[in-house]
């Protein structure tokens, strides 16, 4: 149990750091929106507006998990309930089918908005088909890596 409190404050450490870097990152998208690219023209500018969500719903988010984290720490009760759940192999297989499945579905919906952007407009087009070559990129270099690190294709040869 020791072990997953030093995960849970690693948790909270690293949300800490992300609140913090999603906020430095708004400001500077600020700044160099105010001084380097124009002015802020209005208040009701949607990338203005893009920016503060960006930054209210990574802080928000980040301290609702910080609270929830630290009232775990606090509660033995919901430390174990905390743990049990994080151990549990049906919650784990259920991630990463509901991983897999929303990363292919993804993929797909990009593929066809590639093909449709094609029609429309090309700057769209290349936009849309370098993120799809990006992330298929890093999902095969991913699968790749995690299928030699727990020897699943050498396992599979040998079956076959």
């Amino acid at each position: 149990m020791k072990s997953f409190e030093k995960e849970l404050r690693r948790r909270i450490v690293i949300n800490s750091f992300y609140a913090a870097g999603m906020g430095i990152t708004v400001i500077v998208a600020f700044i160099l929106k105010a001084f380097v690219w124009g002015r802020l023209d209005t208040l009701d500018s949607w990338d203005i507006g893009i920016l503060a969500g960006l930054l209210f719903g990574s802080w928000i988010t980040a301290a609702l998990r910080i609270a929830r984290l630290r009232k775990a720490l606090k509660d033995p009760e919901t430390l174990e309930a905390l743990h049990i759940a994080a151990q549990d192999e049906r919650n784990r297989m259920i991630a990463l089918k509901t991983g897999r499945a929303a990363i292919r579905l993804f993929l797909l919906l990009l593929a066809l908005s590639a093909v449709v952007a094609s029609l429309i407009n090309q700057t769209v087009f290349l936009t849309i088909a370098v993120t799809l070559i990006t992330l298929l990129c890093l999902y095969f270099l991913l699968s790749a890596y995690y299928s030699r690190k727990f020897n699943l294709l050498g396992q599979w040869r040998q079956i076959v």
